[in-house]
């Protein structure tokens, strides 16, 4: 991959230990709204090359953890707002993201943040957001596990060095234990080269490829070795002669919170909940789940899960052979020519149209 010298032997390793078992598995993948990231592994390195930002540009990534390897090429559109839908995800682990090379946009909650090379992001378990890339670039993200920074800490508070013994009430010590004392409060840390630290990507790069050797071929001591390579990362990001790094954390609106929960409901109903079954689900009055959809979504309740009953009427005209008559009926929809208005004022064609354009 470019500029992180993955030389043809590390490629014959990579597709030797290649695994369907990826260490990050999505939850609720088809979601609109969020998408959770669950870790199952103590740590994960995953190194992003994108070419370009356009349709027939393509991300090359290759994902490392102990024992495990995943490499394979997606669409650039993918990460590309002006062709996919602006999609989030949290995840179960905290994210160090650090730009090795080009420019992404980082959307984290509903600020756009753009990052150079060497500059990066530690996100927390709570905080939704989402990598966009416009032009080549080449991305390194790190995920660790609260259990493995949890006995990383243990290991330094037992050090016989006092220095590392005084790592526990460094800055990086504080968010991640404010985040395991608090879930659920959004926070952030980005970091910028101080303006001596120049050749910042340069040592990122450096060690970003001692990680992926380590993990390729692990010898005797290699966890000791990855641990050490991890200290040293963290060690670098947090120096204020090599970075500044500024803390942001984010208000939780709960009225945003009341929000998600009515539209992950009528995700997972189609649509098809009646104002009492919300009533009785979240404990609040019709009246005011209406107001909070209004603000968010400009539309009435009625209409907002009409939405959602439309987008599941689009996924059975391509993905079933059931009749249009059939597919009316099964989401409820008071009868034919009612749901042939709906559909073509929401997709610009009739539900025959659609679907005959998705064969």
């Amino acid at each position: 991959m470019d500029n992180i010298r993955i030389t043809k032997e590390n490629m014959d390793m990579l597709r030797a230990l290649n695994s369907p078992a990826s260490p990050i598995n999505v939850r609720n993948a088809t979601s609109d709204f969020s998408r959770f990231y669950h870790i199952d592994a103590p740590f994960q390195l995953t190194l992003e090359y994108c070419s370009g930002s356009e349709l027939d540009d393509y991300i090359n990534i290759v994902t490392l953890a102990p024992d495990r390897s995943v490499l394979y090429q997606e669409s650039a559109a993918t990460k590309n707002y002006a062709h996919t839908r602006d999609v989030l995800h949290f995840h179960d682990y905290f994210e160090f993201v650090i730009v090795l090379k080009g420019k992404i946009i980082q959307k984290l909650e509903g600020e756009n943040v753009t990052y150079a090379a060497g500059d990066g992001c530690l996100l927390n378990r709570s905080l939704c957001h989402l990598e966009h890339y416009h032009s080549p670039a080449v991305v390194l993200f790190i995920g660790l596990s609260p259990d493995f920074l949890t006995e990383l800490f243990a290991y330094a508070q037992n050090s016989p060095f006092q220095n590392e013994k005084e790592f526990s009430d460094s800055d990086f010590c504080r968010f991640v234990n404010a985040d395991l004392k608090n879930p659920g409060k959004k926070a952030y840390i980005n970091f910028r080269p101080t303006h001596e630290n120049e050749q910042s990507a340069a040592h990122l790069h450096q060690l970003a490829e001692s990680m992926i050797r380590t993990l390729l071929y692990p010898g005797f001591g290699a966890a000791h070795q990855i641990r050490g390579l991890f200290c040293s990362f963290i060690e670098n990001l947090f120096s204020p002669a090599q970075y500044h790094h500024a803390l942001t954390e984010l208000d939780t609106d709960s009225d945003f919170l009341i929000f998600t929960s009515i539209s992950h409901l009528f995700e997972k109903s189609a649509g098809r909940m009646t104002r009492a079954e919300l009533e009785q689900a979240l404990s609040y009055s019709s009246d005011y789940l209406n107001r909070i959809v209004n603000k968010y979504s400009g539309m009435c309740l009625f209409d907002y899960s009409m939405t959602f009953r439309l987008k599941k009427a689009a996924k059975y005209l391509v993905e079933s052979k059931d009749s249009i008559s059939s597919i009316a009926a099964k989401l409820q929809f008071s009868n034919r020519t009612h749901f042939y208005a709906l559909f073509k004022e929401k997709y610009g064609v009739t539900p025959k149209e659609y679907r005959k354009m998705h064969l």
